[in-house]
């Protein structure tokens, strides 16, 4: 195959599963969001691992949006904007996380013709009550008749405008894969003093095994010799350090709030049974997580 038609197929794109999804990092992952997203049925789980089938994939971009670590790698299709409205047309219904994105994007308008459709207005209803609780105006609506000759961008293009590459030559004939834009749906980027999840940890659970902090992805937790940390503001919600966590510690739930960072102490105890130091998180331990284990094996028996 000779370098011109190399190039050409390079221009074509499917959407992929990246490396970086929760179940290529752990088998425990119970993550099915992009499964679930998908009206097309898509998306199907082949060895533990997600896997779209191109044929009946249709790039609607609901998995994109869906997916919680951006894995998910491809290009979004179109929208219509004018004068920084969105314009509602025969589109699929955009995501809530898309429309907070656009928000911070400078387009805060709707625009639409006619009848506003019940999944049009949800969508936007439910994104508002969102940025109500991130102290943000909502999104208002204009009820105007389009122009035939209305300025038109992709969401591609309305990512990348504000990067000055949109009307770009060379990324229009960049590879497609070049232009994948799903990292652009981080939404701790566009609102650095909220947080959308919340972590909590059972301190009488927790073994400092460091499992959870090693895996994840957004590095929300951080655990030293005097303190574990959970940062939830970079948080997307993945589940991950909760399906894996042993003692079953940690627990995630979806919920916008002010950012704010747990500090929780971390004290080192001499255990009474072997003698080694060991790292706790309750002052009153008094043995290791080892001796204790094998204390209750010992019992079961």
């Amino acid at each position: 195959m000779g370098l011109l038609s190399l190039w050409a197929e390079s221009l074509t794109y499917e959407y992929e599963i990246l490396k970086s999804c929760t179940h290529h990092k752990s088998p425990r992952s119970k993550c099915k969001k992009c499964v679930e997203s998908c009206k097309s049925n898509a998306i199907s789980f082949v060895k533990g691992i997600p896997s779209i089938n191109s044929e009946q994939c249709t790039q609607c971009g609901d998995c994109i949006a869906a997916c919680s670590v951006q894995a998910v790698a491809g290009i979004f299709p179109e929208r219509t904007v004018k004068n920084h409205r969105l314009v509602i047309t025969g589109d699929q219904v955009p995501s809530i996380k898309e429309l907070l994105v656009y928000y911070k994007k400078g387009i805060t308008e709707i625009a639409y013709d006619g009848e506003l459709s019940v999944h049009w207005r949800k969508s936007i209803e439910d994104t508002n009550e969102i940025l109500h609780l991130l102290g943000e105006p909502p999104f208002t609506f204009m009820n105007e008749k389009m122009e035939e000759a209305t300025i038109e961008m992709t969401r591609r293009e309305l990512f990348f405008s504000w990067k000055k590459e949109a009307k770009s030559l060379v990324v229009k004939m960049a590879p497609a894969k070049w232009r994948f834009n799903q990292e652009d749906l981080q939404l701790a980027k566009y609102y650095p003093s909220h947080q959308f999840a919340e972590i909590t940890l059972d301190t009488s659970k927790c073994t400092l095994c460091k499992a959870c902090e090693f895996l994840c992805h957004h590095k929300c937790l951080n655990i030293s010799d005097d303190s574990f940390i959970l940062n939830a503001q970079s948080c997307s919600a993945c589940h991950l350090c909760e399906d894996i966590c042993p003692e079953k510690a940690l627990t995630v739930i979806e919920k916008v709030s002010a950012h704010k960072i747990l500090n929780l102490p971390v004290v080192t105890k001499v255990c009474s049974t072997c003698g080694q130091n060991f790292k706790t998180l309750i002052e009153s331990d008094e043995v290791c997580v080892p001796c204790e284990k094998r204390k209750n094996l010992l019992d079961i028996h």
